[in-house]
């Protein structure tokens, strides 16, 4: 994850350099997204044990020594820097972020550029305020990194594309640990409610082999609200017009100087039957979710520990309009939906920090889980259960500010448990089981020789008990052309086992046959990009722009080929070529004092073969655009927050053999969404109102052959547009702040 420092000198540049010793440097460290004083962070000057530590308001004072230049500042659970103190700074205000595994950028039109190799996005709270963001798959509509689309015209379910490719070749982590994968591959992004989140990291390419090798496309990583510095008491209620209601509850105390807790609550429901195209089938599924987390932090001088668990419930309802959930699964009856997961999950980490060496230290986390989850469908029924146990261990130091080593192990390991009967009453069903263990060791070495290069090369040795041993080696190159100029590229290995049933259930909600080949093998893909950052100042107001080229090509990938045959669903193993080019230019722009302009444009070639044939992946338009205006009121009391997105044509799968009236075209008809939402402010208050689709766009039959569900040509997969019209919503958020 991210860490820099943001030094704001105190007092003017002199032209000449004067003898700094003697002088004394006092200031104060925050953490960069609370802006809370952070108590007992380590200052140091670097190859001496002279130093000093903050007080109880972050603040310190710390005598400068003759000669010496190189300051350490370190805090346990934040990532170390070292900063270079000019001969004439007497004051210091120091941003330090948290720790995690990822270097990144910020592509913010009032931040500045970092340093680091690796290129990312971070999404602070700011910006996921921008829309209502009831959960993590709904968080991404103001940004233009990640798309993020519906599914099926049934479960509700949303996925995520990052660089092209489905978002299952994105690592998906929450504070650094394994996050939304497995079972939860799709439904998983709904599980976690955007009040909990304070930040979303997203990394494009292949990222840090520290964080494992599952990650091909891109890294993301949830920031949730921790104890230490999170407000006492914050609440979060929603309400829209499909009768969707939410609330959020997150507590946090401090019990004494090292001990913290905090509780994050979620309740969500929606019990009203919504039909706005009249084809009789629910346009979005009736639900219940429950999910609460609660975690514990101790800071210690030298020592951090935290740990904690979740606990989910959800319970959906769907199909048809009349069906209801004691009507039985039968074609005699009108075809239902219902699906429950029941998920547990406990993780903890536990870091120290080298006395004599503040550049080193260690850090141990894990994490456990438990999926459990039933889905039935017409006359189908899908039961899966998932057990998981991850453990990571990292050593890091620095040899000198110029050379950076981590290194450690890891362990994943998992049991999947999966049946699927296409025929509830049939005793013929599909039944895998499948145990993993993958042991793994890597290392990771940062070179910076100057404030213009960085190199990061990371490789990273794995063995699958059903696969055997591989290597992901990564590469990361920085160039800095000035301090407002910055070339990256990139390069990189990852591989993954697909859950090929979890991850496409969608398309199973139709009359299709699955198909599938008995040694479907890993997914492998090497990624590579270049990306190119700008920033100057257009009429005294700044402007950054951003360029970017991916490529990702498969040496092998699991197929989903909805092409061979309308009334077929087959999983086999790549025999071709599979690859997916990716350009964006994106510029942000401040057109007048507190009105910024965010615009970008998106380019895809995606493309496998299918059947023997090189074609474009179905259900990804070549090219989007996206615009987003948002304007604050001096006193911040108002916002006002617009997104507009064009959508271009995308191709559909093959539909002939199928009746004419239930044929789609070679490609859908492109389309713009509009969002927009209202913000005020009143101390510790804040109400909203907004608005998503206002152009109430909608797909044309997104269930074809609705008045014939049993029949041979139903099929509820094929979804490239909304389901839904405009939707209108209002909530309110209160606040307790800190004392």
């Amino acid at each position: 994850m991210k860490a820099s420092i943001f030094l704001f000198l105190s007092s003017a540049w002199l032209l000449f350099s004067g003898n700094a010793g003697g002088q004394s440097l006092t200031g104060q460290v925050k953490d960069a997204e609370s802006q809370l004083p952070l108590v007992g962070a380590s200052l140091v000057w670097f190859g001496t044990k002279t130093g000093t530590v903050s007080d109880a308001e972050g603040r310190f004072s710390l005598q400068r020594l003759p000669g010496l230049t190189q300051l350490i500042i370190s805090y346990v659970g934040y990532r170390k820097d070292t900063l270079t103190i000019a001969p004439n700074e007497t004051t210091l205000r120091i941003a330090l972020h948290q720790e995690g595994e990822l270097q990144t950028i910020l592509v913010r039109s009032d931040k500045d550029l970092d340093t680091q190799p690796i290129q990312s996005e971070l999404l602070t709270t700011q910006d996921l305020r921008k829309a209502a963001c009831c959960n993590l798959s709904e968080s991404f509509e103001t940004q233009a990194t990640v798309d993020a689309t519906t599914t099926d015209a049934v479960s509700g379910t949303r996925r995520i594309r990052m660089l092209g490719l489905d978002g299952v070749y994105a690592l998906m982590m929450t504070e650094s640990r394994p996050g939304i994968r497995g079972l939860s591959a799709r439904s998983g992004l709904q599980y976690i409610p955007g009040h909990w989140i304070k930040s979303i990291d997203i990394n494009k390419g292949s990222g840090s082999v520290v964080n494992g090798y599952e990650s091909v496309t891109g890294q993301l990583n949830l920031e949730l609200a921790k104890p230490e510095n999170s407000e006492p008491f914050s609440l979060n209620l929603y309400a829209n017009m499909a009768g969707r209601l939410e609330a959020n509850i997150n507590t946090a105390q401090r019990l004494s100087g090292r001990w913290s807790t905090a509780t994050l609550l979620h309740a969500s429901h929606l019990s009203r039957t919504n039909d706005q195209n009249e084809d009789n089938f629910r346009d979005i599924p009736e639900y219940s979710l429950f999910t609460a987390l609660h975690r514990w932090k101790y800071q210690g001088k030298n020592m951090e520990a935290q740990f904690g668990a979740s606990l989910l419930y959800e319970d959906k309802l769907s199909g048809q309009n009349d069906f209801e959930r004691n009507t039985p699964f039968s074609a005699a009856h009108p075809f239902g939906y219902n699906a429950r997961a029941q998920r547990g999950e406990g993780f903890g980490k536990i870091g120290f920090l080298s006395q004599k060496n503040p550049a080193q230290s260690l850090g141990l986390a894990f994490n456990i889980v438990h999926h459990q989850q039933e889905t039935e469908w017409g006359l189908s029924r899908y039961e899966a259960s998932q057990r998981s146990l991850w453990l990571n261990v990292i050593f890091q130091t620095e040899f000198s500010p110029r050379h950076g080593l981590r290194t450690g192990a890891s362990f994943q390991g998992e049991i999947y448990d999966e049946t699927y009967r296409a025929q509830i009453e049939s005793n013929s069903s599909l039944q895998r089981r499948r145990e993993e263990a993958v042991p793994g060791a890597f290392a990771e070495y940062t070179f910076q020789p100057n404030e213009s290069l960085a190199l990061v090369a990371g490789l990273r040795a794995d063995y699958h008990n059903l696969y055997g041993p591989f290597v992901s080696p990564r590469w990361h190159v920085k160039y800095a052309f000035s301090k407002t100029s910055i070339l990256r590229l990139s390069a990189g290995q990852g591989l993954r086992v697909a859950n090929p049933l979890a991850e496409n259930q969608s398309y199973l909600l139709s009359a299709r046959q699955l198909f599938w080949a008995n040694d479907l093998q890993p997914e492998r893909a090497w990624n590579y990009g270049a990306s190119f950052s700008q920033r100057f100042l257009v009429n005294y107001r700044p402007f950054q722009w951003v360029v970017d080229f991916y490529r990702t090509d498969f040496q092998n990938q699991v197929v989903v080929d909805l092409d061979s045959s309308p009334q077929a669903l087959l999983f086999y193993n790549l025999e071709g070529r599979s690859y997916a080019n990716s350009f964006q230019i994106s510029a942000d722009y401040e057109l007048a004092k507190r009105l910024e302009l965010s615009l970008a444009y998106k380019w895809y070639d995606v493309r496998a073969t299918f059947g023997g044939r090189l074609q474009a992946q179905p259900f990804v338009p070549q090219h989007r655009f996206f615009a987003n205006l948002a304007y604050t009121t001096p006193r911040e009391h108002w916002s006002f927050d617009a997104t507009v997105q064009w959508i271009g044509p995308q191709r559909l799968p093959n539909t002939q053999g199928k009746p004419e009236a239930w044929q789609l075209p070679g490609q859908s008809p492109d389309y713009v969404l509009v969002h927009a939402q209202v913000t005020y402010r009143y101390k510790q208050w804040e109400f909203y109102l907004g608005g998503e689709n206002l152009a109430n766009v909608m797909q044309k039959n997104p269930v074809l052959a609705p008045d014939a569900p049993f029949g041979p040509d139903f099929d509820a997969g094929l979804v490239y547009a909304p389901v839904m019209g405009a939707m209108l919503y209002t909530g309110l958020r209160f606040t307790l702040p800190r004392k």
